[in-house]
């Protein structure tokens, strides 16, 4: 799983924290009844910065794949079952995306509860079994990674994959810009 996805996350990651190191790292409501290894320093003003951070144990994904009756691809195991994170604004192509990312492990939970009903419904609509990665500024689409080829999508809910992003996540990230 790791050689997917997770040099070129790394990557993408360590990039924007050199970035952050010169400037400010983001920052995010600080709620301490949801806490994150993703948190930095103490909080101030009830915020606080972070940034994402390797798990020290990778994402378990054999729950969800055992209710589906499927098996992930293993860039999507990878995306999400490598780090902790903030949902992270990026820019693709000169569209500006947010990563979905789990936030610390209750909330990796409540995502893989998520994505077994977003399986179900395009099961009962009988589209391709696709799992969202972003959310984009129009809220009927989402970029997800098709679950049998590996390729990034551009979806439109309920309708189904509208076209080809890249073709696989590695190519995905490679482009992606940090977000002002």
């Amino acid at each position: 799983m790791s050689s997917v996805i997770s040099q070129p996350l790394s990557l993408v990651f360590n990039k924007f924290e050199q970035h952050w190191q010169s400037s400010a790292y983001p920052k995010v409501e600080y709620d301490e009844q949801w806490l994150s290894p993703c948190i930095i320093g103490e909080p101030e003003q009830q915020e606080v910065s972070w940034k994402p951070v390797l798990r020290e144990d990778k994402g378990d994904f054999s729950g969800i794949e055992r209710a589906l009756e499927i098996t992930l691809h293993p860039s999507i195991k990878a995306f999400y079952g490598e780090y902790f994170s903030e949902t992270l604004a990026v820019d693709f192509q000169n569209n500006r995306i947010e990563l979905v990312q789990a936030w610390n492990e209750q909330d990796f939970e409540m995502l893989l509860e998520n994505i077994i009903g977003h399986v179900l419904m395009q099961r009962r609509l009988k589209q391709k079994e696709t799992v969202f990665i972003a959310s984009t500024e129009d809220e009927m689409q989402v970029v997800s990674i098709d679950n049998d080829s590996g390729e990034v999508v551009l979806e439109q809910l309920g309708k189904g994959i509208d076209r080809v992003l890249a073709k696989t996540l590695e190519e995905f990230v490679a482009k992606f810009e940090l977000c002002d």
